[in-house]
């Protein structure tokens, strides 16, 4: 086990009818609040709506910011930071998935700015954040963990060549939400689909750092087993969306799997497979679930290939496979791997990246794209291109 430091700075309200302490909660950081919003079943099933009467029913104003899109993008920041300016709002409130709370949490990172300079510095790593307004974040979906991480992914598309956009990262403590809201009952009305892709990006939470050769380590690794094998238990939430005892196995696995516990005394040299799909989204807006469902078990095969020994432990301890008679470690390793593949297909989830809208014409800039990303992992564009092979169709 390596040595870490590691804080969960972020108030979770969990359960069933949490969703009616929101404006008790936002209260407590403002009087004035900014709600993000992305269009579609939330705003049709009244969920906004209830959400602004929440808040004022509290004693707090409310502005709001709708036209979220699937991969935040950079513009639509901009226009949220000039309202919380314009209007002298104090919070910001994400009801929505993964994209609302990161355009939140960079709304709040950019409107908190003394220098009034560009937000994409902070993700371009060029500055610091130093200061951030609060922000308190209802989870409607079980994917991203954004409700309480420390990570905020946004899209910059200031280009009109899309082949130009840049889809990077903040990983900073001061973003992590003040308070987290997850009510199963808001999570019944997601699809079929994203339920499933966001199944896909709790699994992958895990073991993109489970699988990074550190020994020793047994207390992270149960957690993060514990985690992927409630997701794969739960799988049933999908032919029964309305079943609130599993939709909260799966919210709260989720919230674990990027909460920072189970990477504990881990390299935490970075996450490969969410690197090369940032690019992949930038260029397609395909789903990052979806993504991580391709990319993550192709790179994979050739971690496997050259340290298989995590492998065994993960085929054997979290998919409980019979290993047969004269396999070896590589060979059983690989059964796991295929696993994960053929559920993620039982699933309804695609399995190439034909299927996510890439081209073999695109393969040279999305190399590109993500051997000039400001993220800590070191790559090769020989290891980018054999995992863009592997999984291409």
């Amino acid at each position: 086990m390596l040595n870490f430091s590691f804080a969960f700075p972020t108030n979770v309200v969990f359960g069933s009818g949490a969703f009616k302490s929101l404006g008790k909660e936002v209260a407590k950081f403002g009087s004035a609040a900014l709600l993000v919003e992305q269009p579609g079943p939330l705003e049709e099933n009244g969920t906004f709506a209830e959400s602004v009467a929440l808040m004022k029913e509290a004693g707090v104003a409310v502005a709001e910011l709708s036209g979220v899109e699937s991969n935040p993008r950079l513009t639509k920041i901009e226009e949220g930071i000039r309202l919380v300016k314009e209007h002298k709002l104090n919070v910001i409130v994400a009801v929505g998935g993964g994209s609302t709370i990161d355009t939140a949490k960079a709304i709040a990172v950019g409107a908190a700015d003394e220098k009034e300079g560009d937000v994409w510095d902070f993700f371009a790593g060029t500055r610091t954040v130093e200061t951030i307004l609060p922000v308190v974040a209802v989870s409607t979906i079980s994917a991203t963990g954004a409700e309480t991480s420390c990570h905020c992914v946004v899209t910059n598309n200031r280009s009109e060549d899309c082949d130009q956009w840049k889809k990077w990262a903040i990983h900073d403590m001061t973003v992590c939400p003040k308070t987290a809201i997850i009510d199963p009952k808001l999570l019944v009305s997601v699809p079929k689909k994203l339920t499933a892709a966001g199944m896909a990006d709790t699994i992958s939470h895990i073991i993109e750092g489970y699988f990074d050769g550190v020994e020793g380590n047994p207390i992270s690794d149960a957690i993060g087993e514990g985690i992927v094998r409630t997701v794969l238990e739960s799988e049933d939430v999908l032919e029964h969306p309305d079943n609130i005892e599993l939709r909260a196995q799966i919210a709260w696995a989720s919230t674990l799997a990027m909460g920072g516990i189970q990477d504990c005394g881990r390299l935490n040299a970075g996450w490969p497979a969410h690197w090369i799909q940032h690019a992949v989204g930038a260029m397609t807006d395909s789903s990052h679930g979806e993504g991580l469902a391709v990319i993550n078990p192709a790179w994979l095969d050739f971690i496997n290939e050259e340290n298989p020994r995590k492998f065994v432990q993960f085929s054997r301890n979290v998919l409980n496979l019979e290993r047969p008679e004269g396999v070896s470690d590589v060979e059983y390793g690989q059964m796991g791997l295929d696993y994960l593949r053929a559920r993620f297909k039982q699933w309804g989830l695609p399995s190439t990246l034909r299927e996510l809208g890439v081209t073999r014409e695109m393969f040279p800039a999305l190399i590109k794209n993500i051997m000039n990303n400001n993220e800590a992992f070191v790559f090769t564009e020989q290891q980018i291109e054999q995992v863009l092979e592997r999984c291409y169709e």
